[in-house]
């Protein structure tokens, strides 16, 4: 592939104490759309649940100074773009695109074949990553509200259960694991086994289930699927699990389970563009 040249060294994130990469991810994502700055816990999950090998993520430095960072999930041949940013003052001239094809070009030389990554509709890297190559797969949706509809306590389910309903469900809806988005890979999900998940319909073929997450005053959703005569049943068990609590759903696929989620007046607070390049 194609590279650009670019004034700045890189190292691997491996190569630099963690306190110093938890300093550069916040500085590189200063002023950001939405509050993404982290504590020493929040990256070491994100670098967890994200698969992210810190040998292929990359940090390059004007001088002694780091000025941007890109960390690398890896799930054999395909890695993920877990996060990019460039430092306040050294944005706006023109480093972007050599250094996003920087980090392809170490992907690709560590074996990847294809890379994917999301990013807000807002964002003006996304013109930098369709110069790169990357091409729009999907939308994403963050929804946040409060479900209108009746609660009714669904069935509980064990985790690995859940794990299975949820590919047979997907499968049916023509949406196999292999489709999900990063977050919502099968990898992502074993190393949350913390959720909790409900379910609707029979205990030996749920219709309808989801992974959750109590987190202060929200139920976060990470991951739901149900056959469409089951969606009814889901939500108010989402709604009794919630108790009340706002709920908010990441990444979810703009389809009919999104719009019955907005129908039940949660709304869109944000959206993503989900892209991926492959080596042709």
């Amino acid at each position: 592939m194609n590279t650009s040249a670019h004034p700045f060294v890189r190292h691997p994130a491996s190569a630099l104490a963690f306190d110093a990469l938890l300093a550069i991810w916040n500085e590189a994502y200063r002023g950001y759309f939405v509050p993404f700055q982290f504590d020493e816990a929040m990256l070491r999950r994100h670098i967890a649940l994200g698969s992210v090998d810190l040998d292929r993520s990359c940090v390059w430095y004007d001088g002694d100074t780091p000025m941007a960072v890109a960390l690398a999930g890896v799930r054999g041949t395909r890695a993920w773009l877990g996060g990019w940013g460039i430092a306040p003052d050294w944005r706006g001239k023109r480093h972007s695109l050599p250094l996003v094809r920087d980090f392809m070009q170490v992907q690709v030389a560590a074996g990847a074949r294809e890379i994917q990554l999301e990013a807000l509709e807002q964002n003006w890297a996304l013109r930098t990553y369709a110069q790169a190559g990357f091409v729009d797969t999907r939308r994403l949706l963050v929804l946040e509200g409060a479900l209108t509809c009746t609660p009714v306590a669904g069935r509980t389910l064990s985790f690995d259960a859940a794990l299975q309903a949820l590919a047979a469900l997907q499968a049916l809806a023509a949406m196999p694991r292999a489709s999900a988005c990063w977050q919502r890979d099968l990898q992502a999900l074993r190393a949350q086994p913390d959720l909790m998940p409900v379910g609707v319909g029979p205990d030996e073929a749920p219709t309808g289930v989801a992974l959750t997450r109590v987190d202060g005053d929200w139920l976060r959703v990470i991951d739901l699927a149900c056959t469409p005569q089951a969606t009814s049943a889901l939500l108010a068990t989402l709604a009794a699990a919630a108790g009340g609590r706002r709920l908010r759903v990441v990444n979810e696929p703009e389809g009919a389970l999104a719009d019955a989620l907005c129908a039940a007046s949660l709304e869109v607070a944000n959206a993503q563009r989900e892209m991926c390049w492959r080596v042709r």
